[in-house]
């Protein structure tokens, strides 16, 4: 229950400084305070199947005193390996992951981008036509205000 005390802290901060990373309109900025309820509700819950998977469900009083310690413990020992960790786990791991992605999209973007391009061509002279004809019509016939009585 040590253990799950100082994954749970990481977690929490881990959560909390990812959504301080995110620019301020960001939904899930805006809604970090209810988000961080359901996420301490989902560790509490996450707890009682670690309880429920190690002893058979039996709950004891020093239970919920080991998770406060444990978090205690990840505060004064454990917080700056943990975070230096993240950081190494951030930039070798979910970076260049992200990077990719962002990579894929732009490509595609591009490639959908070339064949509109490539559709406008035929497509350009129709449009330039209709335009020419609709002016013509606009001026023929102006549209009149309807005159009060």
């Amino acid at each position: 229950m040590i253990v799950s005390g100082v994954a749970t802290g990481f977690l929490v901060e881990s959560f909390r400084d990812s959504c301080q990373a995110l620019r301020p309109r960001a939904l899930l900025r805006r809604y970090q305070k209810f988000i961080e309820i359901f996420l301490w509700l989902g560790l509490g819950i996450a707890s009682f199947y670690l309880l429920f998977y190690l002893r058979d469900g039996s709950w004891r009083v020093y239970d919920p005193c080991a998770q406060i310690v444990g978090i205690i413990l990840y505060e004064l020992w454990f917080r700056r390996p943990m975070l230096f960790a993240r950081r190494v786990f951030m930039r070798l791991i979910v970076y260049p992951i992200w990077w990719v992605i962002q990579l894929f999209i732009k490509i595609v973007r591009s490639i959908v981008r070339l064949i509109i391009k490539i559709l406008m061509i035929p497509i350009w002279p129709i449009i330039k036509l209709i335009e020419k004809i609709i002016k013509i019509l606009i001026e023929k016939n102006p549209i009149k205000a309807p005159q009060k009585s």
